[in-house]
């Protein structure tokens, strides 16, 4: 029959509990890991960004100094063209790490940023106070009658002046984010390691507890099943264990041509003790004689109560009138004995009734019938003795 998966963990409720657990602790490292490569990118992003500030900054000074100096006023339109897309996005990225929010990529698609801290906000703070007189001077009403050109050229000087500086918070920034993001993945790792370990813990525990359990089953099936085979009063074998046991002798002595008897045996004077006395007092009879049986019977006979005060003792290797005689004289007097022991005044005797194999074949259900018309034979006899089956 096989074993209710909830019997397993102890109860459904601990089974759902435990796959729950596990289910959710198995979740949390795939968000973990998700939030971790969102982590990474962001931070791939932002360092990237940090190192294109470098860039944006040399090419504003580059488009500062063309304008001022292009030989052609077509080409003082392009540095200036190339100026206010350089220094915008140069401004909106400073802006973006100060305070976080979107500006371009590489490739030209918008970006957001978290606003940075510590080192790195310290870094485009500074670098922010370098860019705003240029700001200013780039975005200024120019006087009337001064030329434009000198507006740039102070520009100009001025990025040349602290472009050096801007490269160096830049250089920082940079250095500054990635040790960030490298601090940020170790402890994200960590935390991954911990979900891991503890939904690995909590798999074990269902296994380990699963199999426990399953051990406990399986060790409580045994009793069951050994219960199932005994007579609760007397604790020998009942009929069906007996009835396998000596099948099996049976079965083996009939192919090694073996031989041996079968006992039936009732109890004489029983009835009145169990009437009299209560049936109390003859439960205590039955168990001494049961204690009896198995203390005069050989570690190779099968000794069984079939019911009530019925007992069959399978006796492999007895053979022969006398041994028999004198292993029933044997039973007889150690059961003569249990009066004194349980109920004393009362008489107590047995009938036996003997059918040997393979004088009458190895079937069990023809040798069992031989011996308890044998047993009555005695019974009617006056019961005290054995009678041997024809």
């Amino acid at each position: 029959m096989p074993i209710p998966v909830s019997a397993l963990i102890g109860s459904p409720r601990k089974l759902v509990g435990a796959i729950v657990l596990f289910v959710a602790l198995d979740l949390s490292v795939l968000l973990i890991n998700l939030w971790l490569a969102e982590q990474m990118a962001q931070d791939a992003v932002a360092i990237n960004l940090a190192g294109r500030q470098r860039m944006l900054s040399q090419q504003t000074t580059k488009a500062l100094l063309l304008a001022t100096n292009a030989p052609t006023a077509k080409d003082s339109d392009v540095a200036k063209l190339e100026l206010e897309a350089a220094f915008g996005l140069l401004l909106q990225t400073q802006k973006a790490f100060a305070q976080g929010g979107e500006t371009r990529g590489g490739d030209g698609k918008t970006v957001t940023l978290q606003a940075v801290h510590g080192e790195a906000a310290q870094a485009v703070a500074r670098a922010q106070t370098i860019i705003a007189p240029l700001e200013q001077l780039l975005t200024s009403t120019v006087p009337a009658g001064t030329p434009q050109t000198a507006r740039l050229g102070r520009a100009a000087g001025y990025m040349v002046q602290y472009n050096q500086d801007l490269l160096s918070l830049m250089n920082t920034l940079t250095t500054a984010l990635e040790r960030d993001s490298v601090h940020r993945a170790r402890n994200l790792r960590a935390i991954q390691t911990g979900a891991f370990v503890l939904a690995l813990g909590n798999f074990l525990a269902i296994v380990f507890g699963m199999l426990s359990q399953f051990r406990r089953i399986e060790h409580d099936s045994q009793q069951w099943r050994e219960l199932a085979r005994k007579d609760a009063l007397t604790g020998l074998a009942n009929r069906k264990a007996f009835t396998e046991a000596a099948n099996g002798v049976l079965a083996r002595a009939q192919g090694d041509a073996g031989q041996g008897a079968l006992l039936m045996l009732d109890l004489d004077g029983f009835k009145p003790i169990n009437d009299t006395l209560g049936h109390a007092t003859g439960d205590r009879v039955l168990i001494a004689l049961a204690r009896a049986l198995e203390s005069t019977a050989r570690t190779t006979d099968v000794v069984a109560r079939l019911g009530g005060d019925e007992f069959a003792v399978l006796c492999p290797n007895l053979h022969g009138r006398d041994d028999a005689a004198q292993f029933c004289n044997r039973l007889l007097s150690t059961i003569t004995d249990i009066p004194g022991q349980v109920c004393p005044g009362k008489r107590l005797g047995a009938s036996i009734g003997i059918a040997f194999y393979p004088e009458s074949g190895y079937e069990l259900g023809h040798l069992l019938g031989l011996a308890d018309k044998a047993m009555y034979a005695a019974k009617n006899a006056g019961g005290g003795h054995c009678e041997i089956a024809s």
